[in-house]
């Protein structure tokens, strides 16, 4: 235990040392040395209990290996020693992450955000393709991130985008990657730091703690690592018991009573405020204080009128919905919005103050595309573009079943005039699932179908889905969910077998190591 910790502070002092001497000579950049000593010191055990956390670890995963017959080979621990030490290879990283309307307001992403976010990172992948800043594609295609930094292994949540990225060579811009919580996540490589070796490491670690105490903990760690390889490359390459789905999503707000449900719309709008004066503290104040007859509700209105006027004046309603989001994201004081072009996406009347809701529940019967207003709010004054109505649940539940039961109905093309989710577009198919992935009610719903059954609808948490089991077999994973189970896998194995030893007693540590 006291050896590791040496160890252990050892590599970080040394670590630190080597970021120094590189920023020096001009081999990396204040970037890139900032966030590797950051890295370093997150990684510096803080406590001694830490440390004894880890050996636990090693040597637990040291048994585990020696269970399954995985040991080092002479060459292995060698290699291992001789790559201590070094610091990875680094990658700049120009990145878009483009997000659902609902994670703009700290909401779980729904489907139809996730086909909004699609549609606006397919249009920022192009024109980065196209050789356009990233910069300014994030204020475009927003809401989005924008990030110009150094990345190592490890430090993107998401496996199957870090692989991309880091398969690319520089000035490589990585293909859309939808994340499982649903942001569209595109990476642009401008700059590659390649893996750097401390060639005085190994001596210097010899001298200051002793060639035994690095060359045991090293073979811990490598042995951990080839386990690691070797339980994760079994998972990917296993065949699994899957299911070929195709879906129909009917999506709800899980705020909304039933019972009271009277449908929602589907709007965008352009806000403008009124300026304000400023406070003490050079900030300016809110609208709401702003007294009524201040002239500048009037300068804003005039500017809500003159936008509604030339709106209305665009007779092919396409192009008027076009020229209505690129407004909204030049002048929209709602800059949420603002940047997905002034869509709302879908609310009832209750979720927007009155006279906003007012003036589209209670329009006589608005057409997609109809321009309503400017309307006055305590926000400012609005220019709102009227989308679609969208019937209550149980209403479009039943024609989504009504339509199913039509003599030669076709799932897919029910789907595509139905359904609200992304895939609707592709006939709601969803392609191999994996069983074990499935909630148990979808489980229990689908064992009991055929090829070619349809469920009966399913309550979820974001809505219903409707399946069409297309086919079942036991079968090696596709592509993505291979890079998706490789992220996981090993966790998944490991911690239920340390929780059971631990349970059992044949892991325990005394107490006062955390004192």
């Amino acid at each position: 235990w006291q050896d590791r910790q040496k160890l252990e502070e050892f590599r970080a002092d040394r670590a630190e040392t080597q970021v120094w001497a590189a920023l020096a000579d001009g081999s990396i950049d204040a970037n890139l040395a900032n966030r590797r000593l950051t890295a370093i010191n997150n990684d510096r055990p803080q406590t001694a209990g830490a440390v004894m956390d880890e050996l636990v670890d090693l040597t637990f995963k040291g048994q585990l290996a020696q269970d399954r017959g995985i040991e080092l080979s002479a060459d292995e621990l060698d290699a291992a020693v001789t790559a201590d030490g070094g610091l990875p290879e680094a990658r700049q990283v120009q990145a878009i992450i483009v997000i659902t309307p609902e994670q703009s307001l700290g909401q779980a992403a729904t489907a139809a955000g996730i086909a909004d976010a699609r549609e606006r990172a397919a249009a920022a992948l192009a024109d980065l393709q196209a050789g356009a800043d990233p910069e300014a594609l994030a204020e475009t295609y927003g809401p989005a991130n924008y990030d110009s930094g150094y990345i190592t292994r490890g430090d993107i949540g998401d496996a199957a985008w870090e692989d991309a990225i880091f398969a690319l060579e520089d000035g490589g811009v990585t293909d859309v990657i939808e994340a499982v919580t649903g942001e569209q996540l595109i990476g642009k490589v401008t700059a590659i730091a390649p893996a750097q070796v401390d060639d005085g490491f190994t001596e210097a670690v010899n001298k200051e703690v002793g060639e035994g105490t690095h060359r045991r903990n090293v073979k811990l760690e490598a042995t951990a690592d080839k386990l690691k390889d070797t339980v994760t490359s079994e998972a990917v390459a296993a065949d699994y018991d899957q299911v070929k789905l195709a879906q129909i999503f009917i999506e709800s707000d899980p705020y909304v009573d039933p019972e009271n449900d009277q449908g929602d719309v589907r709007a965008s709008h352009i806000l403008y405020q009124p300026e304000t004066p400023l406070d003490a503290d050079g900030n300016p104040t809110a609208v709401a204080d702003l007294p009524a007859d201040d002239p500048a509700w009037e300068v804003a209105r005039q500017q809500a009128e003159a936008v509604a006027r030339v709106a209305r004046e665009i007779d092919d309603v396409d192009a008027r919905m076009e020229a209505f989001a690129a407004r909204a994201r030049l002048d929209s004081d709602d800059t949420g919005s603002g940047a997905r072009g002034g869509d709302l996406g879908y609310f009832t009347r209750d979720a927007m103050v009155p006279e906003f809701s007012a003036a589209i529940f209670d329009a006589q019967d608005p057409q997609r595309g109809d321009i309503l207003g400017p309307v006055r709010s305590d926000f400012g004054w609005h220019v709102i573009m009227f989308d679609e109505f969208r019937a209550p649940l149980a209403d479009r539940l039943a024609a989504v079943q009504a339509a199913l039961a039509e003599d030669g109905a076709d799932f897919s093309a029910v789907a595509a005039d139905y359904s609200d989710g992304p895939e609707a577009a592709d006939g709601g198919q969803l392609g191999w699932q994996r069983s074990d992935q499935l909630d148990d009610v979808t489980k229990l719903s689908l064992a009991v179908l055929d090829s070619g059954d349809i469920s009966e609808p399913i309550d979820g948490s974001d809505g219903y889905h409707i399946y069409q089991l297309q086919e079942k077999a036991t079968r090696p994973l596709d592509a993505a969910d291979a890079a998706a189970l490789g992220a996981t896998a090993f966790t998944d194995w490991y911690d239920p077998l340390k929780t059971d030893a631990e349970d059992q007693g044949e892991i325990s540590i005394d107490a006062s190591v955390y004192e």
